[in-house]
């Protein structure tokens, strides 16, 4: 997607915004469609099936996860636009919360399946922090500027209904004039001439009977005056719809003409425009460079710097590859002792020599070069080197160093 095109988008997204903070519900849910749709449109609407990370994530992921101040924002700004979407309702800040959650799951999962990002449960910890912490601000917001109670518009309660007249009281009848006879009412039977019982319907079914047919007359009347009210309604709106529609015709005309233009476009220019495929060709991997040797695993001798002399014989060399071993000279020989005691290690060593006629040799030593190095007249290794006799007796004791050789 070019830079001007992601500008573009921009502007639309902050002019969408915009008009639902003045409650258009419309503007909010084209700013929910167009901000999901953005993450597929940079990869051209090519998608995989997300992967989400359902781990709880630890202590210092959530600090970390809080110190993304403008992603806290961004939700923010959702949690408002939420919020004057449920204007109406009694539990708005639970709404809006719900919705900001609901919209930072649905961010993950879409760039998880662009590949523009990972769907992980604490990425919606700026979500849910940005949610809270704006629906609390507007709600002290809105309790702070509310009207008090007595300015409030409540809404009027149904009038009682009115009382009935009580009865006008009977008539008084003066002497000497007879009474008009009396008019039986509607449904009563009059009695009979003789004044003989007549046979009357049974107590528990005429009660019954009577009540079931005036609920029965009166719900009627009441179904279909509420049928006729819906309808008057509906009809009432589509007949605005229509009026606006025939008002904007031309205008509703051109609109989809673009539409159609538009898609049309985009079905045949896209595929066309879409760059080929970059073939790269994978450099063979580098040979790892061998490790250097250790001086410890060095093959050759090591000379004193002090070459000192034990009963006629002069301490001249120390081999420690292949095989351990120190070597004494005398005039026009050479003695080599092998050592029954070595411990090698890459930085120290201790080996315990059998010197024929002499006595026992002992060399304590630390390398001071870990590495093999090439210069010959650099020290590599520091020892204590203690001679004594069979009977146990110290004929030399002290501490030189070496210089290392190549094996000739």
């Amino acid at each position: 997607m070019s830079l001007l095109a992601v500008r573009v988008g921009a502007v639309v997204l902050v002019l969408l915004v915009v008009i639902a903070l003045r409650g258009k519900r419309w503007a909010y849910l084209a700013f929910v469609v167009l901000g999901l749709l953005y993450f597929p449109a940079q990869t051209q609407f090519q998608v995989r099936a997300p992967t989400c990370e359902q781990v709880i994530p630890t202590t210092p992921a959530l600090v970390l996860s809080l110190q993304n101040y403008v992603l806290i924002a961004l939700f923010a700004v959702f949690c408002w636009m939420s919020w004057v979407q449920f204007a109406r309702s009694k539990v708005r800040f639970v709404w809006a919360v719900l919705a900001t959650v609901l919209a930072g799951a649905l961010v993950e999962i879409v760039e998880d399946m662009t590949g523009r990002g990972s769907c992980r449960l604490r990425d919606l910890v700026p979500a849910g922090a940005g949610a809270v912490g704006a629906a609390l601000v507007l709600a002290l917001v809105s309790r702070l500027f509310r009207k008090p109670g007595y300015v409030r518009i409540v809404r009027p309660r149904p009038a009682a209904a009115p009382r009935q007249p009580a009865a006008p009281p009977p008539p008084v009848v003066s002497r000497g004039v007879v009474p008009p006879p009396l008019v039986p009412a509607r449904g009563v039977v009059p009695p009979p001439p003789d004044f003989s019982p007549t046979a009357a319907p049974p107590a528990d079914l005429a009660p019954i009977q009577e009540v079931a047919r005036s609920r029965e007359g009166v719900a009627r009347p009441e179904i279909a005056q509420r049928l006729r009210l819906i309808g008057q309604r509906l009809l009432t709106r589509l007949q605005r719809l229509w009026a606006v529609i025939r008002g904007r015709r031309r205008t509703i005309a051109v609109i989809v003409t673009l539409l159609v233009l538009v898609g049309a476009a985009a079905l045949f220019i896209l595929p066309l425009q879409a760059p080929p495929p970059v073939v790269t060709e994978q450099a063979t991997a580098a040979p790892a460079p061998p490790p250097r040797p250790l001086q410890s695993e060095a093959e050759g001798y090591y000379e004193p710097s002090y070459p000192f002399s034990v009963a006629d014989r002069r301490f001249t060399r120390l081999t420690l590859r292949p095989e351990p071993f120190v070597t004494f000279s005398r005039v026009g020989t050479r003695q080599e002792a092998g050592c029954e005691e070595t411990r090698l290690g890459r930085d120290a060593l201790r080996l315990r020599c059998e010197l024929d006629r002499v006595g026992t040799v002992t060399i304590d030593g630390r390398f001071t070069s870990r590495f093999v190095t090439n210069q010959l007249d650099t020290p590599v290794l520091s020892a204590l080197i203690t001679v004594t006799n069979t009977r146990g007796e110290v004929l030399y004791r002290a501490r030189d160093s070496f210089r290392w050789h190549a094996p000739d």
